[in-house]
């Protein structure tokens, strides 16, 4: 098994300031959600987070100019985005795993490589925390260190037993959801899914551990086998471990 630690690539990356809307696509609600939080978390700052589908349909029109990071993989996405801030004449930036040709005034900044959403993920919070001093950003700093992370996975991913049919994941842990789905095979619900009725992994963080509590006590009610994991890690990572140990456990 290729080690993760050799697969993680952390770059810095330029995150522009004059932007007050993200808009991910299918795939890619990690790093968008990795940049909102850590704005939020780290500076204190409110950003608008929206799947692209809202942006064209409802945001578009009203956005101003220079305004927009998007965060897209699929091509049609895309083309559908491009076309529609080019007849708005709409400036800003789209990140992209995929080639993707640019047009108007949205630039395209490309990354690739393997785990490639996990990998800018890691970029985009290595490159707040670089700019921001404080006790917080100094510790995430200091985890970004993942010089043990394959020890820490392999351990972890222990706790998962994948012969439950399903995985709930806590509010934290949401951004991650898809790796969770696309690594796992696993059907997935969250905190604000409905009619929890089948043996489950249940996956929190220190920060959201009580609600997902009280549905691991009302699935046990009903005589279901839960198993409950901790994720005790800081919150603006969780979804990012997670995210790794699925790509652990898929090729473990």
């Amino acid at each position: 098994m290729q080690l993760v630690k050799n697969r993680i690539s952390i770059n810095s990356v330029n995150i522009p300031k004059d932007f007050s809307v993200i808009a991910y696509g299918k795939g890619m609600e990690l790093p968008a959600y990795t940049l909102e939080r850590s704005i939020i978390n780290l500076e204190g700052k409110i950003i608008k987070t929206v799947p692209v589908h809202e942006f064209a349909l409802v945001e578009d029109a009203y956005a101003e100019p220079g305004k927009v990071i998007f965060f897209i993989n699929d091509q049609n996405e895309s083309r559908e985005i491009l076309d529609n801030a080019w007849a708005l004449n709409l400036e800003g930036y789209l990140f992209s795993c995929n080639e993707i040709k640019p047009k108007g005034k949205i630039e395209v900044i490309k990354f690739k490589g393997e785990m490639c959403e996990v990998n800018l993920s890691l970029s985009i919070l290595y490159s707040e925390v670089s700019s921001i001093k404080g006790v917080r950003a100094n510790r995430i700093l200091k985890e970004l260190d993942f010089s043990d992370i394959d020890d820490f996975l392999a351990e972890k991913s222990k706790e998962i037993d994948l012969s439950l049919p399903q995985i709930i994941l806590s509010p934290i842990l949401l951004p991650s959801r898809y790796f969770v789905e696309k690594n796992l095979n696993k059907d997935v619900k969250d905190y604000y899914s409905m009619n929890f009725s089948n043996d489950a992994n249940i996956i929190y963080t220190g920060v959201d551990s009580i609600p997902m509590r009280r549905i691991s006590f009302e699935l046990r009610k009903k005589g279901k086998k839960v198993k409950e994991i901790l994720l005790d890690v800081e919150p603006l990572l969780a979804p990012i471990y997670l995210s790794l140990m699925t790509y652990y456990m898929m090729e473990g």
